[in-house]
């Protein structure tokens, strides 16, 4: 008999300890969940500033390159004003060449000769025009694109497109020009030098149009480039 009552309490006992196990149990879950709500409560905020943070930069830089890209429009606006201002200017310094000198020229300097020819027949057929960053006949182009066309046709020299704008840095250095090389004028100009009974005088692209013009026809001389034929 006391065997048999000893039984029937340590299946109480167990009892307990499982019951009192499974009040446990359910009692961690809510405070599992919430734990696993929180983490993923800090980890959904965390992610969220980190976010808001990369839009600001990212918003601080588009604004940063936008004024940029503004002030490199307006430059480039005022620049274009001044250069069509200066270059009605320029009419009255046009010279007047014709096949005369290519007579003259071809022993001595055949290449340019035939780089002189051509530019002739473009500024009589008036069909290559001025275009801000041009860089083909039907385009248009630029003064330094226009250079680094004729140059790249009629010389060994040769000017990668990208390259173009800058001829000052890529075209060696020269004190005195010879026919055939690069006069270069503030306001971006880049003209081609030839000479006749000694009188210099340069043809290239100016925004109105190809032109021959005297050597001193208007802006600063900035120095000049060595063209090899």
């Amino acid at each position: 008999m006391e065997n048999q009552n000893e039984k029937i309490l340590e299946k109480i006992l167990n009892e307990e300890k499982r019951s009192k196990r499974r009040m446990y149990y359910y009692t961690s879950i809510p405070l599992v969940i919430t734990v696993v709500l929180i983490m993923v409560s800090y980890i959904t905020v965390n992610n969220a500033n980190k976010e808001v943070k990369i839009l600001r930069i990212e918003k601080a830089e588009l604004n940063a390159s936008n004024e940029k890209l503004s002030k490199e429009i307006q430059l480039k606006s005022d620049s274009l004003a001044n250069l069509m201002e200066l270059a009605v200017n320029y009419k009255n310094k046009r010279y007047e060449f014709n096949y005369a000198i290519d007579k003259q020229l071809y022993s001595r300097y055949p290449k340019q000769t035939e780089m002189l020819s051509e530019m002739r027949g473009m500024i009589q057929a008036n069909k290559v025009k001025w275009h801000l960053g041009g860089n083909s006949p039907e385009l248009g182009f630029d003064s330094p694109s226009f250079a680094s066309f004729v140059i790249n046709r009629h010389s060994k020299t040769r000017i990668d497109a990208n390259e173009r704008y800058k001829l000052r840095e890529l075209l060696p250095s020269t004190q005195i020009p010879q026919v055939g090389d690069v006069v270069f004028y503030e306001h971006g100009y880049a003209m081609l030098y030839f000479e006749y009974r000694n009188e210099p005088f340069v043809v290239g692209m100016t925004p109105l149009g190809l032109a021959s013009l005297q050597f001193d026809f208007g802006p600063k001389l900035l120095g000049f480039g060595k063209v090899t034929y």
